[in-house]
């Protein structure tokens, strides 16, 4: 992505092959009087960038078959050699601005920089993203150096487990809230999320604790309760205005990574796994889809017919398919200025029906009612027409089955959560549902281990060398490094 600053980067040659956490733990960014609004406008560029980009996100695309990949089909089959550039773009991307904007608004010269906003409110958006950004890697990869990094004094930190992150970043993000000042400025300029909006903010804050809560809801119980109930009964998102996402500009330089893969190729498609599970609500046909989301995700074929392409060919075999008899991804998702959605109000709404329905919110008899706000929701911000969300809420498949709830929030909050591939993949996870083939010829793969979906990513091959130690002390606290070893939450 164009920096609007010159920042510190670390480039991925050196994060790959020779350098270590010393480099990255020395001050994040050289240039300590740069602005903070630069600085955001930064972090935000390139964290969008990995969380809608061609490497990150769309490996996690494949892995929970929203999308199918023609001509090249490696991510699909699992067949992956590495995954350092996925490592070091969480690490050297985005997260060493936000640590730098919380370290300028909190050293001895910053007084001179709240004439960017109050110190405490711009501290309290890097909070919020960077503990985003920490939930993203510690759900890829499980243990992850978190506590220690950004440290000029430790130059190989020390891998935290999940189970004492996942506390850490509910923290995290309730001090971020506390420490919101509505009533003051939010950044002046940079903001490409809220424009300076705090009220916004400290919603996103606790909607974003809501989920990390929920992804405990398995393993810990008590405190998930205790964590969910307590920020829904904050500031939440209340409506689709809410959506925590960033537009992509009107220009090659920062445009949706998908508008730039399709000026030259057309192997991305929405999967056939994809649009039948959404055609399995209601009885649709590829000409008359029952799902009317399914005419915003995907483009119709040659014919007009909404079909995805099959997941998991071979290279050779999806050549049995000629690009026009199959849906790509519609115009609105890979149009160069599309959103790219971090947490949506539907999701919200998802994870309060769940809460209901387990009884840790409200009452049990809301998780119907909240159920269907949330698909209403997840229609309206992909601007399906008020008379055809009626009609799909009427299907009697969709109608809500509390004695089959796991699968009638896990598959509904599934579609809902198109294009957000890794928290798709999270929740395929955790809740089990939709229930996905897995690709006959991922076994046969060169450097796939996987006898199932992937449950992670195994870790960065350049991690032997930097850091080592802590990494064989993560791999055997884990019990292993593989596509089948379970995150701490996913047991």
């Amino acid at each position: 992505m164009k920096k609007i600053v010159i920042i510190f980067i670390l480039s991925i040659g050196i994060i790959s092959c020779t350098s270590d956490f010393e480099e990255l733990n020395k001050d994040p960014l050289a240039a300590n009087k740069v602005p903070t609004p630069s600085l955001l406008t930064a972090s935000l560029q390139d964290l969008i960038g990995i969380n809608s980009g061609l490497g990150y996100n769309k490996t996690f695309m494949f892995y929970s078959q929203q999308w199918a990949q023609r001509e090249t089909t490696s991510r699909s089959l699992y067949d992956i050699a590495s995954t350092s550039g996925d490592w070091s773009a969480w690490y050297s991307n985005g997260l060493p601005e936000l640590v730098n904007i919380i370290e300028l608004n909190s050293g001895e010269d910053k007084d001179s920089y709240s004439v960017y906003g109050k110190n405490e409110n711009q501290i309290a958006v890097a909070m919020i993203l960077k503990a985003w950004a920490f939930h993203n890697i510690t759900d890829t990869w499980g243990n992850i150096p978190y506590s220690e990094t950004f440290n000029a004094e430790i130059s190989s930190p020390k891998y935290d487990k999940q189970e004492d992150i996942y506390p850490a970043l509910i923290q995290e993000l309730k001090s971020a809230a506390a420490m919101i000042d509505v009533s003051s400025s939010g950044f002046t300029s940079g903001d490409l999320m809220y424009d300076g909006d705090m009220t916004k903010w400290k919603a996103f804050a606790n909607s974003l604790r809501a989920r990390i809560a929920m992804r405990m809801s398995e393993v810990n119980p008590g405190l998930a309760q205790a964590e969910v109930a307590d920020a829904l009964g904050s500031l939440v998102f209340t409506s689709n205005f809410d959506n925590a996402k960033v537009a992509f500009q009107n220009e090659e330089a920062n445009a949706n990574p998908l508008y730039i893969e399709f000026l030259t190729q057309s192997w991305t498609f929405v999967s056939e796994s994809f649009t039948d599970l959404m055609n399995s609500y209601g009885s649709g046909t590829a000409t008359n889809p029952s799902d009317p989301r399914i005419e915003k995700y995907a483009a119709p074929n040659v014919d007009g017919d909404y079909i995805g392409f099959p997941y998991g060919l071979t290279t050779s075999e999806t050549f049995d398919y000629a690009i026009d008899e199959r849906s790509l991804p519609s115009e609105a998702t890979r149009a160069i200025d599309s959103q790219s959605y971090i947490m949506t109000y539907s999701e919200l709404l998802f994870i309060k029906a769940e809460a209901e329905q387990r009884g840790w919110f409200g009452t049990v008899g809301d998780a119907a009612i909240s159920y269907e706000q949330a698909i209403n929701a997840s229609m309206e911000q992909w601007d399906v027409n008020n008379a055809d969300i009626t009609t799909y809420l009427a299907l009697a498949d969709v109608l809500y089955d509390d004695a089959n709830w796991r699968k009638m929030i896990g598959e509904q909050k599934y579609i809902s959560l198109y294009t957000l591939g890794s928290n798709a993949w999270s929740e395929l996870r955790r809740l089990d549902f939709p229930e996905l083939i897995f690709p006959a010829d991922a076994v046969a793969t060169t450097n796939s281990t996987a006898t199932e979906i992937p449950r992670r990513f195994f870790y960065a091959s350049s991690e032997a060398s930097v850091n080592g130690t802590n990494l064989e002390q993560a791999i055997n606290d884990m019990g292993g490094d593989t596509f089948s070893t379970r995150m701490w939450w996913d047991q």
